[in-house]
């Protein structure tokens, strides 16, 4: 169900609900939320911080989403979009393919922060790693760029957009031979080279992914 601004507002006193913020994720990592393999995730005590209870829209680009629709409801999104941004054609928005851009109000998906706990990274679990989306394969491969074999992995999903406005998808799998390295590989990715060794002090968030039917969505 899509909601305009005021509908959006009397949504949040409703429910006691602050106003909505957004948390970002790469998208290989929503994707396994979506899938119901991520509920947990550390950013670093200098990074924007959440409350047990919140409720968070993850952001993705406004083309992202558009292209992810059912035919039917594709037009009905590019027309709140004009609602919502003021702007006659969503598609020049800055926000359509840059999540760097986007209202929250505007985003498909919605987390609710259930735990939060201050640590240092390195003293995550073996079972909180797994719960942070690397992903154990059934049969060992082998690391193209390092050679390394394993059954531990993180996915990256990098795309190109291509002349004709289509898009070139690159899925990288990065293996590993346990998930400790796994992590480690994919913290260093996300936050810095050097990030892992440091062992800064985090903030570990346990989190549920909202169901669409779940009263305090609002999309």
């Amino acid at each position: 169900m899509m909601m305009t601004s005021n509908l959006l507002t009397n949504a949040y006193k409703r429910y006691g609900m602050n106003k909505l913020r957004s948390i970002r994720f790469r998208q290989a990592l929503t994707q396994l939320i979506i899938e119901g393999l991520k509920d947990n995730t550390r950013r670093l005590t200098t990074d924007r911080q959440y409350d047990v209870g919140e409720v968070l829209a993850i952001s993705e680009a406004y083309g992202f989403i558009y292209r992810g629709l059912p035919d039917v409801e594709k037009q009905a999104y590019l027309n709140r979009l004009k609602r919502e941004l003021d702007c006659e054609d969503p598609t020049r928005h800055p926000g359509w393919e840059n999540k760097l851009y986007v209202r929250p109000e505007l985003m498909q998906h919605r987390i609710e922060i259930i735990e939060k706990r201050n640590q240092l990274l390195q003293d995550i679990s073996d079972a909180d790693i797994m719960r942070e989306g690397i992903v154990h394969g059934d049969v060992p491969c082998r690391n193209l760029e390092t050679g390394e074999e394993g059954d531990y992995t993180w996915i990256d999903i990098k795309r190109k957009r291509l002349a004709n406005g289509k898009y070139h998808v690159h899925i990288f799998h990065h293996v590993h031979c346990n998930p400790r390295e796994a992590f480690a590989d994919m913290f260093n990715s996300i936050c810095g080279k050097g990030t892992w060794e440091s062992n800064p002090p985090v903030v570990a968030y346990t989190f549920k992914l909202l169901s669409k039917n779940d009263e305090r969505f609002v999309f």
